[in-house]
């Protein structure tokens, strides 16, 4: 009897940790999507305001079009995937990945001592 009920409580909790994930997983889904339109909205309103200019429109132009592979870069990209390449990127360079870990830490104190 006692099998039982243990067995019942451990699909339970795997029924459980699916439904989770799936949540998350949307919630996830959700954010990218979020992230994705706000860049578009951006390189769209940055083409916008370059107007006719001739000196300014070639940057807004390239700056816009960067904007627009980010969006496209976050619609795409996996968890997983971003992982991978952050231990790869350490493992292959690893001073220059401390350096860069120390100046986000010290520009985050900066920020956040104010």
């Amino acid at each position: 009897m006692q099998d039982r009920n243990s067995s019942a409580d451990f699909t339970s909790i795997q029924n459980t940790g699916s439904t989770q994930a799936q949540n998350s997983g949307s919630k996830l889904d959700n954010i990218k999507t979020t992230v994705a339109d706000k860049l578009n909205d951006a390189a769209d309103a940055l083409r916008q305001r370059s107007g006719q200019n001739s000196a300014t429109a070639g940057y807004a132009s390239q700056a816009s079009d960067w904007l627009n592979n980010a969006a496209d870069y976050v619609r795409t990209v996996e968890p997983e995937q971003i992982k991978s390449n952050i231990q790869q990127q350490v493992r292959s360079n690893p001073g220059r990945s401390l350096l860069i870990a120390g100046a986000a830490g010290l520009a985050l104190g900066i920020l956040l001592r104010r």
